[in-house]
Parts: structure tokens; C-alpha cells; sequence
């Protein structure tokens, strides 16, 4: 019996083989035997398993455990020891979740996708960033681009723009054409000047920035020799709301469920800890805080997101992968607020930003009581502002701004936060929906930063704003391969809705 054959058996009883159970019965001396026991045990249980898990199946080879015991746990791994349940006493338990939403595209997409729609957005961007690039010192003099051609030559100009195009010139300078509502400017960095041109290079298309310099004449446009250039950037001072309640959030994302790498052996383990906290007092404590569990998208693999994907799909109906990751997500005790928004392998709109995964797709979430929002997500939690957006624009920034890479998730959301914008680059691999109103814009400094999509772990602290890149629960796939990915699955950042502090608990 081949690989295929043996998953296809299992499919056809209404059960997933993971990935591990599959690899431990296909290296027993007789495969087709093994398989045959194994499922003649699980149609003796009362309620069969979703995913059959490497520890079920050992567990059934090893004799030690009651088929009636495997059925309760199904994907719960045996790996993990936890205290007795009568001793765990979580202490969220005694709190009421508080969650208040901000801003959320969820119902309230508007866009037809004509050309109004696209003005009406460049134009809500342009407003709100140049409001709050008026609030530095720098550019409080900024003047409207339709002045530059009354000012003298040499004169010190500020001037506030839309990034049309960067480009490097013959001579090697760079050049930056800028327009405001009002017209045009071209503004240059010398080639000589090392630090600037640092500076320059990290500016993209469509952001909207300050640039300091003398004003000279141009062949058809203003043109500014460029002195300095100035981001939105968030505040020096920043004082993060935090919660009067000793409480925390567990922020996870990229499950992958339905791909053959979707490592639900280790996230069940997450969810047992959940439940019934770990050896020592220490960690049990911990797990004992967790109010609330943040998923920042990709909670499916889905289907066609990517070439080839159809060869790693362990299950290839997307409504039967929100059941399997729904049944998952059930097993997170009932004290605990899930929070959902979607990724680019979810089945929402592929244009951000999206609405929250629709009922008619994932309607066991809705009946579970999760809380279903969009990406990205602004929302007030016990007391601490938190902006979760899936990263899918990290894609488009890696391949614009040298110094980035999928080996640092954090670098990339500095430089969104820097640009106070979560998607600044038009016409790259973040689609953009042109709705009326700039949801992507970052208008509100927030405390906590969290974000998934590159499939690595990661934290920083920036000008006092808590920047979390939750990582994976899916192993390497082949497109990961091409794109030099070393995932980190299974680490689970727990961070302190009090104290701000960001415990790492890896359950790989």
C-alpha cells in the first residue's frame, strides 16, 4: 500500500491521517496490516477522530490506552505532561473578556472599484499622512507644491508629498518625484551624500513623506535638492494603555489546517497546556493568565493560493478545512476569547482590506463564539490597543527596502510602523481594495503590534510599542524552499496584558 492509497482509505471513513501518523505506520514491516488495525480501532469508537494523530496511532500499537480514552483526546498529544485538572486553576477564568473594536473593513466595504473609488483613497491616504507629518517639527512649515514655482531659487523649502516614482538617475543620484493635491515637485539625493542615500533607498512608491531642501529650477517641474527625509514615524514618547487585570494573550496565526506540514501534534499540545497548564508552578501560572487568543490569519492552507499547493493538501475542500480547524479550536477552554482575523490563504476577498471570514464558509467559528474581525484589525483589548494584521505586505516590502528579509519577521513592521503605513506599496503582490476611507493607514499609535505571514518568530520593542511576529504551526513546505524559509513552528509568544512582558513557550 502506497502513501497515496493509505491517506485516500482514511479519507474515505471521513478521517485525516497527519503527517506524523501517516510516516509511523508506512515504516512498520507490514503498512497495509497497520493501517487495518488501526482503523478497526477507530470505528469502534463512539466518536471518531478528525485527524488522526502519530500519538493515537502509537498509542493503539503500543496497547497502553483505551480506545475510549483516544476518542476523548483525539488530537490531543500524549507528549506533554500536564497537572492533574482538578489542581489547575486558571485565574482568567474569573474575569470577563473586554474587547472593543476600533476599526474593522467588515461591512463596510463601499468600493465599486472605479476610478472614484481610487481617487477617494490616494486622496484620504494623502490627508491623514500629511496630517501627521505637519505634527513634526521639521515640516511645520511645509508649503503645497503649487507655491514652489513663486519661491526664489537656493530658498529652504518643506514640502509634504505622494511618492510617484524612485528612481536612480544617469549620473547616479536618486531621484524622488513627489505630488500633492496641489501639483508636482522632482526632489534629488546626491549620490555623495552616503547617509541620505541610505535614506532615499528605503522610500517606496505611493507612501507619503516630508523632504527638506533648497528649491532650483526645473525642466518641467520644481526640483529639490534634497537636505533630509522625513517619515510619518511614530512618537519618541509613547505611553502604552495596560491592563488592570493580571491577564494575558497567547498570539498565534499560520495553522495551515488542511496542509499535510500543519503540525496539529504540536498545537494540540498548545491546546493541552492550555488546559491544564504544565509541570511546575511556574509554567501552569502562566497558563493560567490566558484570557485571550489572538490569530493573526492563514488559519487554513486553502485552496490555489500558490503553484503546486494542490500536491501538499492533505484535505482539498475548503469547507471540510474550517470544520477540522473550528473542531481544533473548540478544545481552547470556554474562559478564553478567540480572536480571528484572515490571512491571504483564508477564504475571503485577496484585496486588503479583507473582511472577517464570512459565515457561510466558517460557520462553526460563528457558533463557537469566536470573535470574527478583518485584517487588519484595531481593537481595544482589556485595556491595551492592538493593531493584528496578517503581513502580506511584508512580501512587497522585502523586495523594496534593502536590509529586509523573511529571517527577521520583526524588521519589516518597524519600517510599516515607521511609515505608519501597513501597506504603502500600489500594484505589488498586496492587492488593494480602493475603499473610500485608507484602512490601512496607522492614525493611532498602538501598544501592541502583531502580525504573522513569514512563518518566524519574532519580538522588539519600538519607541515603546510591543512588535510581535507570532510565527507558524506548519513545517517546511516546497514554496517555503524556493523562498529560502526557515519556519520556526510551535512557539507561542504569551504576552502580559499588565506588565507588557513577552514570555516565549515552544511546544515543538
Amino acid at each position: 500500500m502506497d502513501e497515496g492509497a493509505l491517506i485516500h482509505r482514511f479519507m474515505d471513513l471521513g478521517m485525516q491521517l497527519s503527517e506524523g501518523a501517516l510516516r509511523l505506520i508506512m515504516n512498520q514491516s507490514n503498512p497495509e496490516a497497520t493501517a487495518e488495525f488501526v482503523i478497526s480501532r477507530l470505528s469502534s469508537m463512539e466518536r471518531k477522530p478528525l485527524i488522526v494523530t502519530a500519538e493515537a496511532v502509537s498509542s493503539m500499537l503500543e496497547g497502553g490506552i483505551e480506545a475510549s480514552v483516544i476518542a476523548e483526546e483525539e488530537t490531543e498529544p500524549r507528549a506533554v505532561r500536564g497537572v492533574s485538572r482538578s489542581r489547575f486553576r486558571p485565574l482568567a477564568a474569573e474575569y470577563e473578556s473586554r474587547v472593543k473594536i476600533a476599526r474593522d473593513i467588515t461591512g463596510k466595504s463601499y468600493s465599486e472599484g472605479d476610478i472614484k473609488d481610487f481617487l477617494s483613497l490616494f486622496s484620504d491616504r494623502y490627508e491623514r499622512m500629511s496630517r501627521i507629518l505637519r505634527g513634526r517639527v521639521e515640516l511645520k512649515d511645509a508649503v503645497p507644491m503649487e507655491m514652489l514655482a513663486r519661491l526664489g531659487e537656493r530658498e529652504k523649502v518643506e514640502v509634504i508629498g505622494m511618492v510617484v516614482d524612485r528612481r536612480e538617475s544617469s549620473a547616479g543620484n536618486i531621484v524622488i518625484d513627489l505630488e500633492d493635491p496641489t501639483g508636482r515637485a522632482s526632489a534629488l539625493v546626491f549620490k555623495g551624500k552616503k547617509d541620505l542615500v541610505a535614506k532615499a533607498m528605503e522610500v517606496v512608491t505611493d507612501e507619503v513623506i516630508g523632504v527638506v531642501g533648497s528649491l532650483r529650477p526645473g525642466d518641467k517641474v520644481p526640483r529639490i535638492f534634497v537636505n533630509d527625509i522625513i517619515w510619518p514615524e511614530l512618537p519618541v514618547k509613547h505611553e502604552p494603555g495596560r491592563s488592570d487585570d493580571p491577564l494575558s494573550a497567547a498570539l498565534i496565526s499560520d495553522l495551515h489546517v488542511g496542509s499535510e506540514m500543519f503540525m496539529e501534534d504540536v498545537f494540540a499540545r498548545f491546546v493541552r497546556w492550555l488546559k491544564e497548564g504544565a509541570d511546575g508552578n511556574a509554567e501552569a501560572e502562566l497558563a493560567g493568565t490566558v484570557k485571550y487568543i489572538i490569530i493573526a490569519g492563514d488559519i487554513v492552507d486553502g485552496i490555489g493560493v500558490y503553484p503546486g499547493q494542490e500536491d501538499e493538501l492533505l484535505v482539498d475542500d475548503i469547507f471540510r478545512q474550517y470544520e477540522i480547524a473550528a473542531k481544533l479550536l473548540s478544545e481552547i477552554p470556554d474562559y478564553i476569547k478567540v480572536i480571528v482575523i484572515p490571512g491571504n490563504h483564508d477564504a475571503v476577498r485577496p484585496s486588503e482590506p479583507q473582511p472577517a471570514i464570512p459565515k457561510d464558509i466558517a460557520g462553526d467559528f460563528y457558533e463557537r463564539g469566536f470573535l470574527m474581525a478583518g485584517n487588519p484589525l484595531f481593537a481595544n483589548i482589556h485595556g491595551v490597543n492592538f493593531l493584528v494584521y496578517h503581513g502580506r505586505s511584508f512580501d512587497d516590502m522585502i523586495g523594496s527596502v534593502p536590509g529586509l528579509d523573511r529571517k527577521d519577521s520583526v524588521k519589516p513592521m518597524v519600517k510599516l510602523l515607521q511609515k505608519r503605513h501597513l501597506a504603502p506599496i500600489y500594484g505589488g503582490r498586496t492587492a488593494i481594495s480602493p475603499e473610500r476611507t485608507d484602512y490601512m493607514v496607522i492614525d493611532e499609535v498602538p501598544d501592541v503590534f502583531h502580525c504573522g505571514h513569514v512563518h518566524v518568530n519574532g519580538y522588539t520593542r519600538y519607541r515603546e510599542v510591543s512588535l510581535i511576529n507570532s510565527g507558524t504551526f506548519q513545517s517546511k513546505t516546497l514554496y517555503m524552499q524556493k523562498l529560502g524559509v526557515e519556519p520556526t513552528p510551535g512557539i507561542v509568544p504569551i504576552f502580559n496584558l499588565q506588565t507588557h512582558q513577552v514570555r516565549v513557550v515552544s511546544f515543538a
